[in-house]
């Protein structure tokens, strides 16, 4: 990885991806609709715009680090959406 935006958006996927498809099974929603939802919510509201225009991210970071900060993320919330459950 180069920049911590890189982090950022690898973050957010993994966010939308854990957190979306348990509140659309609560609410009935079937499972082709579900990944359009995912795919609109990903792409077509800009992850990628948002993340790109936060200064801090641009900076760069080493491949380790970001590395480790992506799973460490990645576990943090995989705990936190079990928990929720």
């Amino acid at each position: 990885m180069k920049k911590w935006e890189n982090v950022a958006f690898g973050s957010s996927i993994f966010i939308v991806l854990t957190f979306l498809p348990p509140y659309l099974d609560k609410i009935g929603i079937s499972i082709w609709l579900k990944s359009v939802c995912i795919f609109t919510v990903l792409f077509l509201f800009g992850v990628l715009f948002i993340v790109s225009k936060i200064k801090f991210l641009q900076k760069s970071v080493t491949r380790k680090v970001g590395w480790s900060t992506l799973i460490t993320v990645f576990i943090f919330l995989a705990v936190l959406a079990n928990l929720i459950d």
